[in-house]
């Protein structure tokens, strides 16, 4: 069959152009159709926002957690059009269809009401043949109201945060012009494990109507463009539904298996994320000759099951790599109709490894799953609520929303079961206490007997497992903070450790909820790109604090050593999971940037799609894609010359097994091969974590080093399957500094690594007296006291060494960046963003870093307070923290400066705490300070008076004798 012998039976007038237009504030109608004489009326585009056509007001209250429209406008408006209509066939009937309406819409054909719809999720649709008058004009009236009928606004589609309250008819308007004797349900289950098509129907005609001749015919088109052999059905052999019988979801009233191999000559084209291949299936219904009526769909051919703590995609185990889309759109605020839009989008997806995308409590429209389908992409939908009336299970959800979301679930179901790239669903985020709800159960039941080809759960992200009183296919479940592990935990130094405490709860599958939500600093840059009706006001509030703290040039520097440790910390956020035997996928809370709830910017792209230079593809794509090989150590840091014990393993989700694996590695230090090698390993099947084997090496012998493990796996010692880094660093053992003698040292942790030093308390200090005799030229301590003060006043040069509690202005930190955003979770421990450090750092000596945060400072860090310099102004910090940009302090593990006569270091670094100080990281540090200090570099450029030193450290009261 060509696609040219197919010849238009139905038809479609669309009415999208120009609409009168007004909105309801401007009228006193009591909520019937306004009069059209009426000179108030404007006009308005259809498709298109009311705001973006310039409808609304001006808010007068601009948010600092997330964006603002440039107008605004929440309630009814009224949209009328004249449509002329041809004389039609007798007994036509006419559908009129609106897509993209938030969200309730009532409709009056010819002054008639036709009644009201309020789907969120699929097309609104009107049977208005008894009111239309064919070959005339009709005068069609539609009120559009997008204020919340139903306490649901904690969804994405609805939240100010993402898609904001919008208006208007955003997808087009239509008129379907619907033969009397038509297909007038069809539904298509593939079943790609035996290569059959069940075709499900309902034929609108009687008995009368149709002559004993008449025929449902069936061609399909194979993805390489070929016809297969027709297939046909008489009529006369099929039992007719009764005339008010209804077609919903897979009940139909004929069943058809198709054989799709029937030609003998063609193998089955299956759909997968990484192969799209899609068939097209044209239904015709003829009498005599002549067609009646033609339906077109494409599907795909596929499998997707649960099988264990598996997810299988055509029989063959896949790993979801997953990002949370939460309805952003920064240009319209509304789901955007263009195709082309989403093709680009999931494009850019797949190319840093995502095969998965789940909707953040919506579905999204059309045009959207037209591009996953052929892109490829594994998609999870959900209902649009993120409510509160299923936390308790013991209480029932007010009997419309339970209505309301039966309805969206069945329309969904419906309109999305052609298409292959809808795999999963949830029923909404985060909806349930410890042990699921009933009512959700239910819901759950009827998608599957609606469709039993897609997996179904109760929802994503809350309960507990082991599930009690949960009905799902999978669990979506948190790995960052599921009991019994911590978010402070979910990236560490220790690269051996995965999440099967978590998995191990259930023997369904488990993918990762909204995991990692690590962030970098604020892009006051993007501004620019807001060209639509959204404007990020959040940047106001953030770029007067940042400018008022004198921090405003280092915004620049803030961002790139911020964004290298979002992707350090992801790395291994990510590959904890793929190291995880029995984890099914993850979803990252985000791909992008989200706009809301304070403004989390854990994205590697902005809202706009665009890369903010951070990561390229390739390079993420080494720890995100269907084969990843994986370098394992339970320690990052060594002695040099120490043994390095390095597990390979690979997590292998590709479709093919891999045969006659080879792993080659390099050991590179300051881009110099080092040493090198390789092993064989045999074949690797699909569908699991295996452990290769360890590679043993020595740590670099000479100085301190940062070194790095490369490593490839080959099929056949050729072709490179995966490859992996991994990052370590050595250290010479502690070596007392020879002028040791010349430091006195109040701090009793630190004697046994300060040879020859005087220990003695600080009370006995006496300033004047070492000055005079000139045997001291460093003095340590960990607490300020008057007769320190004095000394350094006077010339001495001290090392605070300064306890939390003595801080005036301590700033909890941890080594991970902030969780999410600061202003949603304030509370959390640590909400700084790493460390900014200069190219070169006198005060760090031979330490290695490379002006970013990274593993080897983990412990020197990890809940390490930061000293506040706000007050000391002029002071730079040797290390330098980032604070949130809410908050925006300019904060420091370490600063000097000059106070008197004297020079002084202040540090908050953990060095009296004896086990971190057998860390080889630790005593290097701190060896290299020692040496800092007592050397000719110790210079502070900047000076600060004893007043502002005393705001910053609390003074200590020493004992006299009198």
């Amino acid at each position: 069959m060509k696609p040219s012998d197919i010849q238009a039976v139905r038809h479609t007038f669309d009415l999208k152009g120009t609409w009168k237009f007004c909105l309801e504030t401007d009228l006193a109608n009591g909520g019937r159709p306004p009069f059209s004489e009426e000179s108030i009326w404007g006009t308005i585009q259809v498709p298109g926002s009311w705001e973006e056509q310039g409808y609304g007001n001006e808010p007068d209250y601009h948010r600092m957690d997330t964006w603002t429209k440039i107008r605004e406008y929440e309630g009814a408006a009224w949209y009328w059009a004249v449509v002329d209509l041809p004389v039609s066939e007798p007994d036509c009937d006419y559908v009129l269809r609106l897509e993209g309406v938030r969200w309730t819409t009532d409709l009056w054909v010819n002054g008639h009401h036709a009644g009201q719809r309020d789907s969120l999720l699929v097309a609104q649709e009107w049977n208005i043949t008894s009111l239309i008058h064919s070959g005339g004009q009709n005068r069609l009236e539609l009120r559009v109201d997008n204020t919340m009928k139903l306490p649901l606004a904690g969804s994405h589609i609805h939240s100010i945060h993402t898609a904001t309250a919008w208006g208007g008819i955003t997808g087009g308007a239509y008129l379907d012009r619907l033969p009397s004797s038509r297909i007038k349900q069809l539904y298509i289950l593939p079943d790609a494990e035996n290569g059959i098509i069940t075709i499900r129907y309902d034929v609108s005609a009687s008995e009368s109507t149709l002559s004993s001749t008449s025929q449902l015919h069936v061609d399909i088109r194979h993805p390489d463009g070929s016809w297969l052999p027709r297939q046909s059905r008489t009529i006369a052999s099929m039992s007719l539904p009764n005339e008010d019988q209804q077609f919903e979801g897979s009940y139909g009233a004929e069943q058809w298996d198709l054989d799709l191999d029937l030609d003998l000559e063609k193998d089955i084209a299956l759909w997968s994320d990484s192969s799209p291949r899609l068939y097209q299936v044209v239904v015709s219904l003829q009498d005599e000759g002549r067609e009646l009526d033609r339906v077109e769909r494409t599907f795909g051919m596929r499998s997707f099951r649960a099988n264990g703590k598996k997810l299988e995609l055509n029989n063959v185990p896949v790993f979801l790599r997953g990002y949370v889309d939460c309805c952003i759109f920064p240009l319209t605020g509304y789901p955007v109709w263009d195709k082309q839009h989403y093709v680009q989008q999931f494009r850019t997806a797949k190319s840093y490894g995502f095969n998965h995308v789940r909707l953040h409590g919506w579905s999204a429209p059309r045009p959207f799953w037209e591009a996953a389908d052929e892109e490829g992409m594994l998609v999870q939908a959900e209902l649009s609520h993120w409510s509160r009336w299923f936390e308790n299970r013991d209480v029932k959800a007010p009997a419309d929303i339970k209505l309301f979301l039966t309805r969206e679930l069945k329309g969904l179901l419906h309109s999305l079961h052609t298409h292959p790239s809808f795999v999963m669903f949830s029923l909404g985020n985060e909806l349930i206490g410890p042990n699921g709800h009933p009512e959700l159960n239910d819901l759950v039941e009827l998608a599957r007997s609606l469709d039993p080809t897609r997996l179904y759960t109760d929802n994503t992200g809350f309960g507990q497992l082991p599930a009690q009183g949960r009905n799902a296919d999978f669990y979506i479940q948190s790995l960052n903070w599921h009991p019994p592990l911590e978010s402070e935990l979910s990236a560490v130094p220790d690269t051996t450790l995965d999440y099967h405490e978590v998995t191990r709860l259930t023997t369904n599958p488990v993918v990762g909820h909204e995991h990692a939500q690590f962030t970098m600093y604020v892009r006051p840059q993007e501004r620019e790109k807001y060209t639509g009706v959204l404007r990020p006001s959040w940047l106001k509030s953030i770029e007067e604090s940042i400018a008022r703290r004198g921090l405003a040039d280092d915004v620049a520097d803030f961002q790139h050593a911020s964004g290298i440790h979002l992707i350090r910390s992801l790395k291994e956020a990510m590959e904890r999971v793929r190291r995880t035997p029995d984890a099914a996928g993850i979803q990252l809370l985000d791909i992008r940037d989200f706009p809301g709830q304070g403004h989390a910017t854990t994205g590697v792209l902005d809202v706009f799609w665009e890369s903010k230079g951070i990561v390229e593809p390739a390079a993420f794509k080494q720890f995100n894609e269907s084969i990843v090989l994986l370098l394992g150590s339970r320690q990052r840091t060594y002695y040099a010359g120490e043994p390095v014990h390095i597990e390979a393993s690979i997590s292998h989700y590709g479709e093919k097994p891999i045969v006659d694996a080879s792993i080659h590695w390099k050991l590179i230090r300051n881009h110099i091969i080092e040493d090198e090698g390789e092993w064989s390993y045999g074949d690797i099947s699909c569908g699991s974590v295996v452990s290769l084997g360890r590679l043993t090496i020595q740590a670099p012998k000479d100085g301190a080093a940062a070194f790095v493990i490369e490593a490839e796996i080959r099929s056949g010692h050729s072709e490179i399957v995966a490859d992996s880094v991994w990052f370590g660093w050595s250290f010479p053992h502690y070596h007392p500094h020879d002028r040791s003698h010349r430091i006195w040292n109040c701090v009793g942790e630190l004697q046994p690594f300060l040879l020859d030093s005087l220990h003695r308390q600080v009370d006995h200090l006496d300033g004047k007296d070492l000055i005079s005799q000139s045997q001291i030229d460093l003095v340590i301590i960990s607490s300020l006291t008057p007769n320190v003060l004095d000394y350094l006043m006077n010339g001495g040069n001290v090392w605070l060494q300064v306890k939390p509690d003595e801080l005036y202005d301590a700033v909890e930190t941890k080594y991970l960046p902030v969780f999410w955003n600061y202003l949603m979770f304030a509370t959390q421990s640590g909400a700084t963003m790493g460390m900014n450090l200069q190219e070169k750092v006198p005060l760090l000596g031979r330490f290695p870093h490379d002006q970013a945060s990274d593993w080897h400072w983990y412990h020197l860090v990890n809940g390490t307070p930061a000293i506040c310099l706000d007050s000391l102004h002029g002071v730079r910090p040797s290390i330098e923290v980032i604070d949130h940009f809410h908050r925006a302090k300019r904060l420091a593990y370490a600063f000097e400066a000059r106070v008197g006569r004297g020079k002084l270091l202040v540090s908050s670094l953990p060095f009296a705490n004896v086990s971190m100080m057998k860390r080889p990281e630790a005593a290097f540090l701190f060896q290299e300070m020692v040496a800092y200090l007592l050397g000719d570099q110790f210079d502070p450029a900047a000076t600060i008076s004893a007043a502002e030193l005393l705001g910053i450290v609390k003074l200590q009261t020493i004992q006299f004798t009198l």
